[in-house]
């Protein structure tokens, strides 16, 4: 069947939907076991090193530069750095998502590496805060940004709707490994051997894992789609079932990065009065706990799924869908952001971490996995495209929700509650923009199996 007639017909979104699913089951399916496929998985894990693992890492870096590097500059001006970071990496995908789906995988990947071990480089040498935010906030930012959403849309092209989650999700366990081993090896070299050479061992890492990516992605040059793309998929736009599902992860990026720029600062400024060094593994305990918040949910679903020998169309149709996991995960964080205000002692605030830690895993890796579902992507040949436009809007959670945190942050009395709050509200109201997409892919799966 045709899809571009469908498309421009006067059909209702759940019509729509239900032709450009059946589209792909004309196409031979998508081999799970092949070596090649899984090669992209250990790509994208080394992606995810560059780009979410430098980014979580953040936390460490603050404090060096609050402490000693740039004493003199405010915690809401130190953030922006982050922030700018953890942006791009995601605001970038508005442009490669498209180029992606043009046909352009290799040179992004190449550029992308590229980009972000100079940026590294560059951070070693930064004396001033103006060198530390083009560095480490632009330049590293966006070349963890140029690949970021390549990887994603080479791993989820090649593996089918039962596997992708599961695909994706030991993909961004790279994510946890560079932020543990990150913030633990930055805190013990960099009294021995300074600040430079310690964010150039970094960067000589980075390297390393960026010639791995090289290798295997850009042997996936892409194939260009046969209609001319454009930036911006403007039916996404009109979706409404689209853009509520994006606007909520605007929310949730308000709030995400809270936590994890903030645990050392919070562990010795509040009533807790930890020692330095705990206070930088307290970053690493809870990067850890994201692994299995990255990887049990989706096994669990692949289990759900691999009972049976029925299809994929019906294996996705499960009771256990990515999406429950989304809702259910930005729910338990708006509660954690708020009993994070009851934490009272050290140990508590571990296990808090702990708990934290694991929601995080999930709301990173869990939106990826459902914007190839029919009601949020249509048609696959435009899933770079999506993706990007999924990742863009979010950005704008991801720019400012850590600035206004530092603002509401007061060092000097060790009070964080505003800022608690601030995240804890933002965890509500994305809930709550969950809502309509829940239910429109609910009843989108449950006409697929009548």
């Amino acid at each position: 069947m045709r899809t571009d007639i469908v498309k421009n017909s006067p059909a209702s979104h759940d019509a729509l939907a239900s032709v450009e699913n059946a589209a792909p089951s004309e196409k031979p399916p998508v081999d799970n076991s092949n070596l090649e496929s899984w090669l992209t998985v250990v790509a994208g894990f080394c992606v995810f090193v560059n780009s979410w693992g430098l980014l979580s890492t953040y936390g460490a870096f603050q404090e060096y530069y609050q402490t000693v590097l740039l004493p003199t500059v405010s915690p809401s001006v130190l953030s922006w750095v982050g922030s700018a970071q953890a942006t791009f990496i995601v605001l970038i995908g508005i442009v490669t998502g498209p180029l992606v789906d043009a046909g352009y995988v290799r040179p992004l990947m190449i550029i992308g590496c590229f980009l972000t071990v100079f940026g590294m480089m560059m951070t070693s040498l930064a004396t001033s805060y103006y060198q530390v935010l083009l560095a480490q906030g632009f330049c590293a930012g966006i070349g963890g940004g140029i690949a970021y959403i390549p990887s994603l849309a080479v791993i989820s092209s090649n593996f089918s709707a039962a596997k992708r989650p599961i695909a994706i999700g030991l993909a961004s366990i790279g994510s946890s490994i560079g932020s543990v081993v990150y913030p633990i090896l930055f805190r013990r070299l960099q009294p021995q051997i300074g600040f430079p050479w310690t964010v150039r061992i970094i960067a000589f890492i980075t390297f390393g894992l960026s010639l791995i990516i090289c290798a295997v992605l850009c042997r996936h040059p892409g194939h260009a789609a046969p209609t001319r793309r454009s930036l911006i998929d403007r039916r996404a736009i009109l979706e409404p079932t689209f853009m509520l599902y994006s606007v909520s992860l605007t929310c949730i990026m308000l709030a995400y990065y809270i936590p994890i720029f903030y645990v050392p600062t919070y562990a010795r400024t509040s009533s807790l009065h930890t020692s330095k060094d705990l206070s930088f593994y307290m970053l690493a305990i809870v990067n850890g706990a994201s692994t299995f918040g990255r990887t049990m949910p989706y096994l669990l679903l692949g289990i759900s799924t691999s009972g049976s020998k029925s299809s994929d169309k019906n294996a996705s149709n499960k009771l256990v869908k990515p999406i429950y996991i989304l809702v259910f995960s930005t729910v338990g964080s708006a509660l954690a952001m708020f009993t994070w205000l009851a934490v009272k002692n050290t140990a508590g605030f571990i296990v808090w971490l702990c708990y934290w830690g694991f929601l995080t895993g999930i709301l990173v890796t869990a939106p990826t996995s459902i914007i190839a579902h029919p009601i949020l992507c249509p048609d696959m040949n435009f899933i770079g495209t999506r993706l990007g436009m999924m990742w863009g809007i979010s950005s704008f959670g991801g720019l400012a929700g850590t600035p206004i945190a530092g603002a509401l942050v007061d060092l000097e009395t060790g009070e964080f509650w505003k800022a608690q709050v601030f995240g804890g509200c933002m965890m509500v109201v994305a809930a709550l923009l969950q809502a309509w997409p829940t239910f429109r892919i609910v009843r989108y799966d449950r006409r697929a199996m009548v």
